[in-house]
């Protein structure tokens, strides 16, 4: 589905750019590409989760069920 792919390819991007962003933050240390993606993934995440969370009015004990949402559309 194109659409998806389209979101699949700016979550990619976006996560590159982070991903690039805390390196260079950290000194540019080599060899550390793999560590620093994961880091970027996780902080969107992250983001996203909280962004669900929000968006549903702040419910408790939906955590798990939102965290299991936002990691649904993760690469």
């Amino acid at each position: 589905m194109q659409v998806n792919d389209d979101r699949a390819d700016e979550l990619n991007e976006t996560i590159r750019r982070t991903a690039y962003f805390l390196w260079e933050q950290d000194g540019r240390p080599e060899g550390q590409a793999d560590h620093y993606w994961e880091l970027a993934r996780e902080k969107h995440l992250r983001q996203r989760a909280y962004d669900l969370w929000l968006a549903e009015g702040a419910p408790d004990g939906m955590a798990d069920e939102i965290w299991d949402r936002a990691q649904s559309g993760m690469p």
